[in-house]
């Protein structure tokens, strides 16, 4: 892809990286997304991207950043505008652009473990369809979300996006998993393993995981066989069969591990936990306990994409995947702005910058510069008038 501006700054950087510098590889990478637009509109894609990108890093709406700023156009032609995304090219220019930003930093001949996961985006508002959003756990006020499945790599010290597909409301957790993976397959690396976690133990889903590489994953505990495989006292391998006589059926290794409690949580005594093994029959629960846990950091790359998600109450699902995908594109320019950038070379490795954080420094970073830009209001009128006569009690 062309990318100009971050080729630049990512082989050729100067000795400061400037946040009028952040906020225009920011927007080189948006408007490599296609916006067929409005004939005859006054208005361009960089005009609407840079409205985006506003409510992106400061976490509000297209319609809060129109309505305090005295250089962007009014909320209609902005949302016009962004009602002409097509699907599939932007969800297809988003993975691209993620996969750009991560093989500048990824070693071609190393094979990876690839994580894969499931992200629910809380939904406000009326949708066009019941068919369009899952239902969750109550978050932010709401049970409903669209759902998202996402691809990782643990690399640099932080987890690369590799892929990010929505969870369409006829959709299986195979058919997402599937497409999420068939698009991971195209990256130049080999996939040794894949971590997801137990929204993997189902039968379908995992014959779509072995079809690309040895899964491992937690297991669910609800049948009374693998109940009793769990109450024991030390760690062990053995293996379990999930929908047997079923069409999907499969037969894993189980790794079951017993650990201690420690007080995690309030609790005490013994942890028993059972996890798929697939080609890691020669390793201890201990050390397959351990292959998994590099996992935990998706939820870190969670916490720092919600820093970056624009809000809205569109019914539109493309208009809220394009959001998605804009977090996501922000939150993989920062990672590797930092680790080719900004991070320390030394022997073994090299060491990130603590300063320069995601929120504080990259996306605060690139607000004060669309602030100015965008003529962002910093006086608003008044009645007047104040305090109606009596309502000033106890002011002094």
């Amino acid at each position: 892809m062309n990318l100009p501006k971050l080729r630049r700054v990512l082989t050729d950087p100067d000795e400061f990286i400037s946040n009028r510098q952040l906020k225009a590889l920011s927007l080189e990478l948006l408007e490599l997304i296609p916006m067929p637009g409005i004939g005859g509109s006054p208005l361009d894609s960089g005009d609407i991207m840079e409205v985006v990108l506003r409510a992106a890093v400061g976490t509000t709406s297209v319609h809060g950043v129109t309505t305090n700023t005295e250089e962007t156009p009014n909320r209609e032609p902005v949302m016009d505008w962004l009602h002409t995304l097509q699907k599939e090219p932007m969800l297809d220019a988003v993975n691209d652009v993620l996969a750009t930003l991560a093989m500048s930093v990824l070693d071609r001949d190393r094979s990876r473990t690839v994580c894969i996961d499931f992200m629910d985006n809380p939904f406000h508002g009326y949708p066009e369809n019941e068919d369009e959003f899952r239902r969750m756990q109550a978050r932010d006020g709401t049970t409903k979300c669209h759902r998202y499945c996402t691809a990782f790599v643990i690399a640099q010290g932080k987890p690369l996006t590799l892929a990010v597909e929505p969870v369409d409301g006829e959709d299986s957790k195979a058919d997402a998993v599937e497409r999420v993976l068939a698009r991971v397959e195209l990256y130049p690396f080999e996939i040794d393993r894949i971590l997801m976690d137990r929204a993997a133990y189902v039968g379908e889903v995992i014959g779509v995981l072995r079809a690309v590489a040895p899964p491992v994953f937690p297991v669910k505990t609800g049948k009374d066989s693998l109940r009793e495989k769990l109450s024991v006292n030390a760690s062990y391998m053995t293996e379990e069969t999930i929908c047997k006589g079923k069409e999907h059926e499969q037969t894993y290794p189980l790794a079951v591990d017993v650990t201690y409690h420690n007080g995690d949580r309030g609790k005490s005594g013994l942890k028993q936990t059972g996890y798929a093994a697939y080609g890691l029959e020669d390793r201890t629960p201990a050390q397959v306990a351990a292959i998994y846990d590099k996992r935990s950091r998706i939820e870190k790359s969670y916490e720092k994409f919600r820093e970056a998600r624009a809000v809205t109450t569109t019914p539109s699902p493309t208009i809220r995947l394009f959001y998605v995908g804009v977090g996501f594109l922000l939150e993989q320019l920062w990672i590797v702005i930092q680790w080719a950038v900004l991070a320390a070379p030394r022997r073994g490795g090299r060491v990130l910058p603590v300063e320069f954080t995601f929120g504080d420094a990259f996306l605060h970073g690139i607000e004060g510069v669309l602030d100015d830009e965008l003529g962002w209001k910093e006086k608003h009128r008044t009645n007047g008038v104040g305090l109606p006569a009596g309502c000033d009690h106890g002011l002094g």
